[in-house]
């Protein structure tokens, strides 16, 4: 019940504030067409003496404002890009030239309606173009060309087609024309806050300039508020400018925060930071966001490639046993479990015998045929909780927990008489091959680790190795022992122990 009040009352400050910002836009834009009106029941008469000088000040100052923010449009449309930037330096133009004639009195009634026609539609156009961009410089500089071009037709229009005949009548119907236009522009971008404000009072100028007639008294209104119009755009323009040249802001404040804290701020920004009016931060907020997708993308695909590049050294792809870092690291896990739990645990080391002269006998495809064969003869012989992987060239490595030296001798020695001692069947026919095997055992009560062990293994299966070849050997804990399963009274139920020195 508290979370729907509160939805409620956060939908009425909502709406109450959505109303009162179109209300307050509506009243500033019927200002020009209301000073009129207040003008008109006082009593001011159409021929009052002052009428002219102060006219022609308005109508001066109104082309001074037109002129800055012209220069400030231009910038922007240098710098940004934007078309709808061209179409406001059109029509700020155009109202400067006719604000200056209209302050030295040479610009006609049918001159002014055909100007104000004129700044209304490059307006208008304007705000239909909306944010589309030029992206190449030359063509920028070939826009504010054109823009100059179409302010200097436009003027030379306003000047020599005012003196037309019939201009007096005419003339009111090109200003409420020129209204007519500025309040579909400002219906198309009334979401822009402050320009869609400035546009309204523009639209409001024309129709009371409209209404006016050729008075100078009546047209104050009327010019004020096309001076006050151009004065805003250009004060959008100059805070524009400041608010990009700043680095404080929303899109500031961030710091170092984590991608998913930025995301979060962004969604929770205030509203104001997406409004149009803000058209700048809004498009740095558009930029970011973006570019927060596309890292966290990146993120999520660099993350699925460790998994693929760890999957793919956690399995040796000759073989498919584990490969040399996980077996190694199974070997540290079990000494230490044996250790905490004081139960025994066997590696045995298992080397081809003159594989490197096998490869360079037969090439390595042969080789790689019979890597195949072996590791899969000694998966055969593991039990469910043991582990075997490649640790070498030629080299497999078997972790037997909670075995001793009579299950490990029985191990290898299965190893040496059922699994490499028939043929292998390669693509040069059938092969055989000879293996050795060294052994290590920690017993109950010793310390060792799982490096130790293996140099143990590696020390035995150099053993091996020295006596011939196709051998089984212990560490060096116990002597370097050697199982010689060529002795005619070797037994392997009791690993015979031939007890060579190494």
């Amino acid at each position: 019940m508290v979370h729907g009040r509160t939805a409620e009352d956060a939908l009425d400050r909502s709406l109450a504030a959505t109303i009162a910002r179109t209300g307050g836009r509506l009243a500033a834009a019927l200002l020009p067409l209301a000073a009129l009106g207040v003008l008109r029941l006082s009593g001011v008469t159409a021929d009052a003496p002052v009428s002219a000088w102060v006219a022609g000040g308005v109508a001066a100052l109104g082309a001074v404002a037109a002129a800055v923010a012209l220069l400030l449009t231009i910038a922007a449309h240098l710098e940004r890009g934007r078309m709808r930037d061209l179409g406001d330096a059109t029509g700020l133009g155009l109202l400067a030239a006719l604000l200056a004639g209209l302050a030295v009195t040479a610009v006609h009634p049918l001159g002014l309606g055909i100007g104000v026609a004129a700044a209304a539609t490059a307006l208008g156009i304007g705000s239909a173009l909306g944010g589309r961009r030029v992206k190449r410089p030359r063509m920028r500089w070939a826009g504010i060309v054109l823009v100059t071009l179409v302010v200097e037709a436009g003027l030379a229009a306003a000047l020599f087609g005012g003196a037309a005949p019939g201009g007096d009548t005419l003339a009111p119907f090109l200003l409420s024309g020129g209204a007519v236009l500025l309040a579909v522009a400002t219906a198309l971008t009334w979401r822009e806050g402050a320009r869609a404000t400035a546009l309204g009072v523009a639209a409001a100028s024309f129709a009371a300039l409209a209404a006016a007639g050729p008075s100078d008294v009546w047209r104050l209104p009327g010019l004020g508020g096309v001076a006050v119009a151009a004065a805003t755009m250009g004060l959008i323009m100059a805070l524009r400018r400041l608010r990009r040249g700043s680095t404080s802001g929303p899109v500031a404040t961030f710091g170092s925060a984590t991608l998913p804290e930025v995301r979060a701020r962004l969604q929770a920004a205030p509203d104001a930071v997406a409004e149009p009016e803000f058209d700048e931060s809004a498009r740095l907020r558009r930029e970011l966001r973006a570019t927060l997708d596309d890292l966290v993308s990146a993120r999520r695909t660099i993350s699925l490639q460790r998994v693929e590049i760890e999957r793919a050294s956690a399995v040796d792809p000759l073989t498919g046993l584990a490969g040399r870092g996980p077996i190694l690291d199974r070997l540290r896990t079990e000494a230490a479990t044996a250790r905490r739990y004081a139960h025994p645990v066997a590696v045995v080391l298992t080397d081809i015998d003159g594989f490197a002269g096998l490869n360079h006998e037969h090439g390595l495809s042969v080789g790689d045929a019979i890597l195949r064969e072996v590791a899969l003869r000694l998966r055969l012989r593991i039990r469910e909780a043991d582990a075997l992987g490649r640790v070498g060239g030629d080299s497999f490595l078997a972790i037997l927990p909670h075995t001793d030296e009579g299950g490990a001798a029985n191990f290898a020695q299965g190893v040496l008489d059922r699994a490499v001692a028939r043929p292998f069947a390669t693509d040069r026919g059938e092969m055989t091959v000879s293996v050795s095997l060294g052994i290590a055992i920690m017993r109950p009560g010793m310390t060792l680790s799982g490096e130790d062990l293996l140099a143990a293994a590696e020390e035995a299966l150099a053993s091996a190795k020295a006596a011939g070849g196709n051998r089984i050997a212990f560490d060096r804990l116990h002597g370097l022992a050697r199982l010689d399963e060529r002795k005619p009274n070797a037994s392997t139920d009791d690993g015979a122990i031939d007890a060579g020195s190494g």
